[in-house]
């Protein structure tokens, strides 16, 4: 009789445990209809972030806006602190490559591509895929009888996102005496690659350039690694207002709109241009800190 029990309990355990397996087809319990396990997703569905939107900013007015300056930063992702900008599962580089070329030619991006700092006017897709492109024409041998024979052939190589370990920052640092905060509102994110011209790799230089408030609409919903914890991971905007990157000053407003490295006092001196880049750091933080007393 104990036996046939402890038979019955075993059957209805195993039933009960099949009934609330997850689906192995998808991630988290999505079954069928989750395409791509991109975050693996094996025991339950992280929709924290899936479901978030960009809040709106707090409003602005001139008349509150005691003091202002315009600031451009670089941000290595090869140094330690921004790791998590590389994640294989969801690398930054792919992100704006892909949003920026996804449509049709002749179009613009399904996230806007700008040329210039301004963001006045736009690349369409196909400007985009030819930058880092490589186009070379060869000779190929079309007769294997006839070594001679030789036909010119264009042989194209897509650009490869991979590649972008760096990107622009365009900032602004505004003081709004009505709320009394000193806080920097990134204006354009730019990624920095090396163009090639007959063979030959130039000095880096953007690519294109990105609205923050177009690109924060998608980065809302995007997962970027967290070290302490895969629970609780932060959303790519997330990472960048609260200022989770490292950087360093490249350019800040001046009356010949140049970057510190192009000044003629600091072009040949990289060690130079670094303090340089350091006391505009250093001077940002003095200007709030004035401003209390203690």
């Amino acid at each position: 009789m104990q036996k046939i029990a402890a038979g019955l309990l075993m059957g209805m355990l195993a039933t009960a445990g099949s009934a609330f397996a997850q689906d192995p087809s998808g991630g988290g319990g999505g079954g069928a209809d989750v395409p791509f396990n991109k975050y693996l997703e094996y025991n339950y569905d992280k929709m924290s972030i899936k479901e978030r939107k960009a809040l709106p900013y707090p409003s602005l007015r001139e008349a509150d806006v005691l003091y202002a300056q315009r600031i451009v930063r670089m941000i290595d992702t090869r140094e330690k602190k921004n790791l998590p900008l590389q994640w294989p599962k969801n690398p930054l580089n792919k992100l704006m490559y892909e949003m920026t070329t996804v449509g049709e030619d002749g179009n613009p991006g399904q996230l806007k591509a700008y040329k210039n700092d301004s963001l006045t006017s736009v690349y369409m897709v196909d400007e985009v895929k030819k930058m880092g492109a490589i186009e070379e024409t060869v000779q190929v041998q079309v007769d294997p009888n006839d070594p001679y024979y030789l036909v010119d052939s264009t042989v194209y190589t897509p650009f490869d996102y991979v590649s972008i370990r760096k990107y622009m920052i365009g900032e602004e640092w505004i003081f709004d005496k009505q709320r009394s905060q000193f806080f920097p509102r990134i204006d354009w994110i730019a990624p920095v690659y090396k163009p090639l011209l007959g063979g030959i790799e130039l000095p880096e230089q953007p690519m294109f350039f990105v609205s923050w408030n177009e690109l924060r609409n998608v980065l809302v919903n995007e997962e970027i690694f967290n070290r302490k914890n895969d629970a609780m991971r932060l959303s790519y905007n997330d990472y960048f207002e609260m200022r989770l990157f490292s950087s360093y000053i490249i350019r800040e407003s001046n009356e010949f709109d140049l970057a510190i490295s192009d000044m003629p006092e600091f072009k040949d001196n990289p060690m130079e241009a670094l303090y340089e880049s350091e006391r505009i750091k250093e001077e940002l933080f003095n200007w709030e800190h004035d401003l209390w007393e203690y």
